[in-house]
């Protein structure tokens, strides 16, 4: 037996509003997702000597060492977010940042306030790049007159 006219006329409406509820669903979705960024900084030996560099916090938790040999980078940090469209590094956790050689021989102790070329003043001595949209690259560069 064959449904009447109205029957399949109202199914197909049905049919139709129910593909229009996924797909505006699916829109919904896709439109409302955060955007993610991501962000890396590295720091490069450039110097004639291998470093030691020492992130010193008040907090002992915090500190971190960095062991860079001549010509070659390490990384410093890496950070994911969702919700936010610009990242950079971060040292405000850090009270100094002590320079040294493989000898362990201080040659430079950078401070928050140090007038010069300064790790801490990201916006002047850090190149940064955006290879992708919201991806954020760093690099801090160290040369010997640096440390002189």
């Amino acid at each position: 037996m064959t449904q009447p006219f109205n029957e399949i006329i109202i199914n197909k409406q049905k049919e139709i509003m129910k593909n229009f509820i996924r797909v505006f669903l699916i829109t919904i979705v896709f439109c409302s997702c955060d955007p993610v960024s991501d962000m890396e900084a590295d720091i490069e030996n450039l110097t004639t000597q291998d470093l030691i560099l020492e992130f010193i916090s008040f907090d002992q938790n915090l500190n971190k060492t960095l062991e860079i040999p001549t010509e070659e980078s390490r990384r410093f940090q890496e950070a994911f977010d969702v919700g936010n469209d610009f990242l950079e590094p971060s040292l405000i956790e850090y009270d100094s940042v002590v320079v040294k050689n493989s000898a362990e021989q201080i040659l430079k102790i950078y401070k928050p306030e140090s007038t010069g070329k300064n790790i801490y003043n990201i916006d002047e001595y850090w190149l940064s790049s955006e290879p992708y949209k919201r991806g954020f690259r760093y690099e801090y560069e160290i040369y010997d007159e640096d440390l002189e």
